[in-house]
């Protein structure tokens, strides 16, 4: 895929072009709004130039930034496009009609993908004759830094438009993970707002303040999950893996859940099958391994971020 159409320029769509461009694709980025397109333009160049070091070898700011075209209208911007991301605002009828046009100008073959952080695809392109080649591919804010992204097909996607959608973005350098099931907020959002809840609630209870809450994160658990992801961190956290873990401390989830009124999360079906997902990725004699790769890599995030500690706002 060389040419993508970005469709909506606030900060998603602009980063998204950046992506998309410091891969060496030609972009064609369209916004409804003449004043968001004078926006862009600098929202553009800072952006390349403030992520400069994630460059390709051999790309200058320029040359990324050449590589970009604001258009006008949204024919132009689809004119040739092999791929389409959108990114307008989170309103149903804004999408419902955009996909509407899109599916109705573009050939079978181009993927039309949605940035949305709400709804499943379901919700505004159920209806569209072309509704197989439509799928939800949502980035962490901004995607140009943060490599994740969510590839959530609907129910009646092309098995074959998922795949590619995947594979695309692993080649553009992103880190692309599958959503088996449409949810509401997909699952990025949903684990964020969960920890966001409960920060909420012990900062509202007068546990804490919201300084040293954050401060758990950032100069804490954010440390390790820079390195390792929970599941992962908690699997190195006792000799017989995350089973074991799960032996030992599933009882302070249940507990917890339990004040809220909620079911126990953690029992004998859910601990096995983290089992079996953990130690087909890693085998119980490899913990040892890893728990000394991830002691270097804490140290090394500690020291990247040192210098940048006295500058912080």
């Amino acid at each position: 895929m060389k040419q993508i159409a970005v469709i909506g320029s606030g900060i998603i769509g602009t980063s998204w072009a950046v992506v998309f461009a410091r891969a060496g694709c030609q972009v064609r980025l369209y916004d409804g709004e003449a004043a968001q397109r004078e926006r862009a333009a600098a929202g553009l160049q800072e952006a390349v130039q403030s992520s400069s070091a994630l460059l390709r070898e051999g790309d200058g700011v320029a040359d990324v930034l050449a590589r970009v075209r604001q258009e006008t209208s949204l024919e132009a911007a689809l004119a040739g496009a092999d791929y389409v991301q959108e990114a307008i605002s989170e309103q149903l009828p804004a999408k419902r009609e955009l996909f509407a046009a899109m599916d109705a100008q573009l050939p079978a073959h181009v993927i039309l993908a949605s940035s949305s952080s709400t709804y499943g695809v379901s919700r505004f392109a159920d209806d569209l004759p072309g509704r197989a080649r439509c799928l939800v591919v949502h980035p962490m804010t901004p995607p140009h830094l943060m490599p994740v992204v969510e590839i959530a097909p609907a129910p009646w996607t092309d098995a074959e438009v998922t795949r590619q959608a995947f594979e695309f973005m692993g080649e553009l350098g992103q880190v692309p993970v599958r959503i088996n099931k449409e949810i509401s907020g997909f699952v990025l959002n949903r684990l964020q707002g969960a920890l966001l809840a409960e920060m909420f609630q012990v900062i509202a209870d007068g546990v804490i303040s919201a300084r040293d809450a954050d401060l758990l994160l950032s100069q804490g658990l954010g440390l390790r999950w820079a390195t390792v992801g929970p599941l992962e961190g908690v699997d190195l956290n006792a000799p017989g893996g995350i089973a074991d873990y799960l032996g030992r401390y599933g009882h302070i989830f249940n507990g917890m859940a339990a004040e809220k009124g909620l079911p126990a999360p953690v029992d004998e079906a859910l601990t096995a099958r983290l089992d079996a997902e953990m130690r087909a990725s890693l085998a119980l004699d490899g913990l040892a391994r890893k728990r000394n790769w991830r002691d270097l890599a804490v140290v090394q995030v500690r020291q990247a971020m040192q210098p940048l500690y006295g500058e912080k706002p």
